[in-house]
């Protein structure tokens, strides 16, 4: 294990022999070969990514928060809501965040309102894909640059920041040891440095990105963060839309680990459960939607991943519904609104969403007479039968 060093490892099942998926929807020749750490519930690729595979992942026509701009406006604000409320409890209101860096900056909407409602006089944003920080750039207001690069590669003269930002940027690093020494570098001796990943304890589709490299827990992030001489402060869950990641509190000083192995074979087995449902599905679908026309629900990651993971399934699909269409096709496929959907005879859907709002896509479609399946729950019960 990265993480803690320990060998009780536990290898993961492969949802596709010869596809996975990058988190922006490309498709990579690649199989997931995912491990998972028993004792400290660290998840990583079995082989290490080399600096030129990552180069490549990032290069010019990686695209993620491009697609939907109303979407990640959205999502930029609701991030910037829940850190700025994340700080005042830890730090107070006389916290300095006069100069900001963010690591993976993208868009730099998120930069630009954090660079408001924290006050900042000074921002700079960091992007390696030469693509999003050209948008990024024409994005943001005049206290904030941006620079093309990744964090490893940015030297601050001198060290500076009162606050370094990264979200959903550590999980993508092939060394996030060297990543949080790069964080600690640029800021003073009093500065904060805030990580924001997916929590690894929750079990769900970030097990499914292929550049995703490491799922973190908050013990095997707490050894990783402790190498880089931090201490973890505080951390707590996301609400709301951003259920399913932590962010993190980390500053200058000596770390108080847990000595005591916690035990994370049962997050092992959980992952294990999920990964190998996901190489069902596509199998599960073809046999309970043979013969049968069917829409699907949602243009998002969803519907990203069974393209990935289960291409027949996006294949095989007549069209795909959303509330108010942004394209006129989708992997081929047309795209009409739910209103138009309703208008047509009954036609099973794939709901294409996320497991936390399955529920009341189920209770929408449902009140309409709609079929409407989840494709998790089609290989799962595929399973029982």
């Amino acid at each position: 294990c990265p993480a803690c060093g320990s060998a009780d490892c536990r290898n993961l099942p492969i949802p596709h022999a010869a596809r996975s998926m990058v988190s922006d929807g490309k498709v990579v020749s690649n199989p997931l070969k995912r491990c998972s750490c028993n004792n400290c519930g660290h998840g990583f690729h079995t082989q290490n990514f080399s600096e030129e595979q990552i180069k490549e992942i990032y290069s010019a026509d990686y695209s993620i928060g491009l697609r939907d701009a109303v979407a990640e406006a959205a999502r930029s604000a609701e991030y910037s809501r829940q850190i700025e409320a994340f700080l005042m409890h830890h730090l107070g209101s006389e916290a300095n965040f006069s100069k900001i860096i963010e690591f993976g900056c993208g868009s730099g909407t998120l930069l630009g309102h954090l660079t408001n409602r924290l006050g900042a006089q000074i921002s700079t944003g960091v992007e390696p894909s030469s693509r999003i920080a050209a948008n990024a750039r024409s994005n943001v207001g005049g206290r904030i640059s941006i620079h093309e690069g990744f964090a490893e590669q940015f030297e601050a003269s001198p060290p500076g920041y009162n606050l370094c930002l990264s979200v959903n940027v550590i999980e993508h690093t092939r060394n996030p040891l060297g990543f949080l020494q790069a964080c600690r570098r640029v800021i003073d001796k009093t500065g904060n440095i805030v990580v924001i990943c997916p929590d690894g304890e929750i079990v769900g589709s970030e097990l499914l990105f292929y550049d995703h490299i490491s799922n973190f827990t908050s013990a095997s992030l707490a050894m990783i963060v402790a190498s880089a001489n931090l201490r973890m402060v505080a951390n707590s869950p996301l609400t709301g839309s951003l259920q399913g990641f932590r962010i993190y509190l980390l500053q200058f000083g000596d770390a108080d680990l847990d000595s005591q192995t916690r035990g994370f074979a049962f997050l092992s087995q959980e992952r294990a459960e999920y990964v190998n449902t996901w190489s069902k599905i596509q199998d599960a679908t073809n046999r309970v939607l043979k013969g049968r026309k069917y829409g699907i629900f949602g243009t998002g990651e969803y519907s990203d991943l069974l393209h990935a993971y289960s291409p027949s399934v996006i294949e095989n699909a007549e069209f795909f519904v959303r509330d108010q269409p942004v394209e006129a096709d989708f992997y081929g496929k047309p795209v009409v609104s739910v209103k138009d959907f309703l208008s047509f005879p009954r036609m099973p859907l794939i709901a294409a969403v996320h497991e936390r709002s399955w529920s009341l896509i189920r209770d929408r479609f449902g009140s309409e007479d709609v079929p409407i399946f989840h494709s998790l729950e089609i290989a799962r019960q595929d399973a029982i039968l």
